[in-house]
C-alpha cells in the first residue's frame, strides 16, 4: 500500500488540488449553497487529512501535529474565497489554489524549512484574515471568535515547531504564550475604526514579527541583527497600512 502510494503520490496531489476546484467551483457557484458546500468540504478535509496521515505513518522524524498544517491551510483558504468580491478575482484565486494545494500534497512529510516556513505565513494569513471577515460580518456577542483565534493560533504555531530541536513541553509553552499574545491583539484591534482587512494585515504583521523571532529563537539562530530586522520590518509595515487605510468612526 504504502509503495503504491509513493509511486502514485504525484498523480494523487494533483487529484485533491483539482477536487478543491471543483468542489468549491460547483456548489459556491453562482451563489453558495452552504447546506451542500459545507458537507462536501468537511468530508473532502477528512478524505485528504486521511490520505495525508496513510503519506506520513511510517515517517518517524515527524509527529501527528504536522498533520494539523494541512488541515488548518485548507480551512484558512477555504474561507478566503468567500471573500473575494468579483468572479474574476475568484476565478484567479481558484487558479492559484491548484498551485498550492499541489505543492503542499506533493511535499507532504518532507523536510524542508523554507516549506514550512511559506506554509506557515500563507496559513496564517488566510486565517486571520477569515477571522477578522467572520466577526465582521457575523458578529457574536461571546467569546467565541477569541476561542477561535486561541485555537487557531496555538495550532498552527505548535504544529509550526514540530522539527525544532527542543523538549514538546517547551514548544507547547512558546506556542501557549504566542497564541494568547495574538487572541489580546484580536480583542484590542477589534475596537479599531478600521476595515476588517486592515485588522487582518496587523495581527498578521504582529504574527510574523514575533513567530519569526521565537522560530529562530528555538533553533538557536537568534541573533541581535534578526530582532532589530523584524521589528523594523513590522513597525514598517504597521505604518503603511495605518497610512493607507480610511479611518472611519464606528456606528
Amino acid at each position: 500500500m504504502q509503495s503504491i502510494i509513493e509511486k502514485y503520490h504525484y498523480l494523487i496531489s494533483g487529484i485533491i488540488a483539482v477536487l478543491f476546484v471543483v468542489i468549491v467551483q460547483f456548489f459556491a457557484t453562482p451563489l453558495p449553497v452552504f447546506r451542500f458546500l459545507l458537507p462536501a468540504f468537511g468530508l473532502y478535509l477528512i478524505c485528504v487529512t486521511l490520505y495525508n496521515y496513510a503519506v506520513v505513518r511510517k515517517d518517524t522524524a515527524h509527529s501527528k501535529l504536522m498533520l494539523v498544517r494541512p488541515v488548518l491551510f485548507y480551512l484558512g483558504w477555504f474561507g478566503l474565497f468567500f471573500i473575494i468580491p468579483n468572479t474574476f478575482w475568484r476565478g484567479v484565486f481558484l487558479l492559484i489554489s491548484v498551485v498550492l494545494i499541489y505543492s503542499i500534497e506533493r511535499t507532504i512529510g518532507k523536510p524542508g524549512e523554507q516549506l514550512l516556513f511559506n506554509e506557515t505565513l500563507l496559513t496564517s494569513f488566510a486565517g486571520f484574515m477569515t477571522l477578522t471577515a467572520l466577526s465582521h460580518y457575523f458578529p457574536l456577542h461571546g467569546t467565541e471568535y477569541l476561542a477561535a483565534v486561541f485555537i487557531f493560533s496555538l495550532a498552527l504555531i505548535r504544529a509550526s515547531y514540530d522539527l525544532m530541536p527542543q523538549l514538546p513541553r517547551t514548544k507547547w509553552l512558546y506556542a501557549l504564550v504566542l497564541a494568547l499574545l495574538l487572541t489580546q491583539l484580536f480583542w484590542v484591534l477589534s475596537f479599531l475604526p478600521l476595515h476588517y482587512s486592515a485588522l487582518a494585515l496587523l495581527l498578521f504583521n504582529i504574527f510574523t514579527c514575533v513567530w519569526t523571532i521565537t522560530y529562530n529563537f528555538l533553533y538557536n539562530q537568534l541573533t541581535r541583527q534578526k530582532v532589530q530586522f523584524n521589528l523594523i520590518l513590522a513597525a514598517a509595515f504597521t505604518l503603511i497600512i495605518l497610512s493607507v487605510t480610511p479611518w472611519q468612526i464606528i456606528q
